[in-house]
């Protein structure tokens, strides 16, 4: 057993009675390694709290928030903090879970491996969107190369494929306890992390394997999204018109005093609509991994006016 990595798996739930034992008896059942799970309830209202607590696991460890944060993104970095201030210390790797999808068996194990042998910090992988309703499967693609400048509009993968080191979630737990981020509009934790890696030069693997199920249905946050759809658009074209992109830009530049240069391209952007089409036509491809995304990206930054998004960062 001392070969075997040691893994922190912090998921949050807010009323996920209908999937929660599912899902947290695909994340028990985990091959060659060693895990504890820390779970963030975020004052549900269903039977959540007694559906985790009937497992009866010495594995899964519960905490309910005094006060509802009333977002996935701040309770996972609450969570993150919490965990980091009492222990990090124990373990070799953080992994992120929600809390209605299903992993294979291999999920943690393999991105061990990923990580030890690239020299990694964070581990991204592909997922398989699943539509129980209409009981389709399909490959979600989130290997495409990384460019230089991707993760300024962009996050890495959904956050529940995300697997990093100990040293990496320290840092990060540094930075998270020095900005403001439970006032930022549209935040995004798996952005943030992805992010904040980048940011600082990081070593990010993206694997080309799914070992997760990512159940799409009514009250996923943004997994409906995923999603490539007339409406879909639609949809993140509201967003982008709410300002998506110009609340996140106001939040990153916490995270980016030492990068002039990126800093110019995020006031470009944010100017008006002509600098925006400067900084579309100079970067263009090195602004996203996925030519189809850049140009969906393109064509939403010049057909809307971001606003702020009301009041925050």
């Amino acid at each position: 057993m001392n070969d075997v990595s040691k893994v922190i798996v912090i998921m949050t739930t807010f009323n996920g009675e209908r999937y929660v034992e599912e899902q947290l008896l695909s994340i028990l059942n985990q091959k060659n390694v060693d895990l504890d799970i820390f779970i963030f309830d975020d004052c549900s209202t269903d039977k959540t709290v007694d559906v985790i607590q009937s497992l009866n696991s010495n594995k899964v460890r519960l905490f309910i928030n005094e006060v509802a944060t009333g977002s996935a993104g701040i309770n996972f970095l609450q969570a993150l903090i919490s965990l980091g201030n009492n222990y990090f210390e124990n373990y070799d790797y953080v992994a992120l879970a929600d809390q209605d999808d299903l992993w294979d068996i291999e999920k943690l194990v393999r991105a061990v491996d990923e990580l030890k042998k690239t020299s990694s910090v964070l581990y991204c992988s592909n997922l398989t969107l699943w539509n129980e309703r209409r009981g389709t499967r399909k490959l979600l693609r989130k290997d495409y190369p990384q460019t230089q400048y991707d993760y300024l509009f962009e996050g890495g993968s959904a956050g529940c494929t995300y697997v990093f080191t100990i040293d990496f979630a320290r840092r990060l737990v540094k930075q998270l306890e020095v900005i403001e981020y439970k006032n930022w509009p549209f935040l995004s934790h798996d952005w943030l992390i992805y992010f904040y890696a980048r940011v600082n030069d990081d070593l990010v693997y993206f694997d080309s394997n799914s070992y997760i199920l990512y159940r799409i249905h009514d009250k996923n946050v943004h997994g409906h999204l995923n999603v490539f759809s007339f409406h879909t658009i639609l949809a993140k074209s509201r967003l982008v018109r709410r300002g998506w992109y110009i609340c996140n830009i106001r939040g990153f530049r916490q995270l980016m005093a030492k990068r002039p240069k990126v800093i110019d391209i995020y006031d470009s952007y944010e100017r008006n609509w002509k600098s925006r089409l400067w900084v579309c036509l100079k970067f263009n491809f090195r602004l996203m991994r996925s030519k189809k995304k850049f140009f969906n990206f393109f064509l939403i930054s010049m057909s809307v006016f971001p606003t702020t998004g009301g009041k925050g960062i």
